[in-house]
């Protein structure tokens, strides 16, 4: 009878001990799961940000990329025209003259990339393509943002300078102006420029920082 029991004890003291172990295995899936969704909805909450900046980054990008080209086919136009004279300065480029000298820099939202990229919340993001993307999109932003900027500041420290010093902004004094326009150093100055111009236009064209946009917005688009 002793036996008897004892066996019988062993027996519910094994039940209670396979019940508790499955009462905190469900209660691990139940947690995990919980978990997961809301992983899941810090996730997309992120995404969705990350989306909405990159939506008005490449509106932003599209509208310098529009000016350096128009910037660099009025300085071609004002090139080809060199050296100048009466009939010349009729000529349309430089009856629109002014529309190689329009210039836009590139600052994009960049705070929900950096956000994500500097703490855990790049963990959330399961598209390891998208992640890449992200990490690598300060350098290529980087990149192009250094050509850009020697262009712009040879506009803003030399360029502009000099042509506010020596140049008749009214357009009264138009002997004088094509005096300037036909001098060694304006037309020097006017070729270093297109040169410059050529390297943004060229980082545009051959550097990442635009199909890196373009994936981003792809890789970040709402599924529902």
């Amino acid at each position: 009878m002793e036996k008897n029991k004892t066996g019988k004890y062993l027996k519910y003291a094994i039940g209670e001990i396979v019940l508790v172990m499955i009462g905190i295995l469900l209660a691990l899936q139940v947690s995990n799961w919980n978990q997961e969704r809301k992983d899941r909805i810090s996730e997309r909450k992120l995404l969705d940000n990350i989306h909405r900046d990159f939506i008005q980054n490449k509106v932003s990008f599209d509208s310098v990329k529009a000016i350096s080209y128009r910037a660099l086919n009025a300085l071609e136009k004002r090139i080809a025209l060199f050296p100048l004279n009466s009939d010349t300065l009729k000529h349309e480029a430089y009856n629109k003259y002014g529309e190689d000298i329009k210039t836009m820099t590139y600052n994009p939202y960049s705070s929900s990339v950096e956000a994500a990229v500097n703490s855990n919340a790049l963990q959330l993001i399961q598209d390891e393509n998208l992640q890449k993307y992200l990490v690598s999109w300060k350098d290529v932003l980087l990149d192009y943002q250094e050509d850009e900027k020697v262009y712009v500041d040879y506009l803003i420290d030399f360029y502009v300078p000099y042509l506010t010093d020596v140049y008749d902004y009214t357009g009264k004094d138009t002997a004088m102006n094509m005096a300037i326009r036909n001098t060694i150093k304006f037309q020097n100055m006017t070729i270093t420029r297109r040169n410059y111009l050529r390297n943004v236009i060229k980082t545009i064209e051959e550097e990442p920082i635009e199909n890196h946009i373009n994936e981003i917005i792809r890789l970040t688009q709402p599924t529902d």
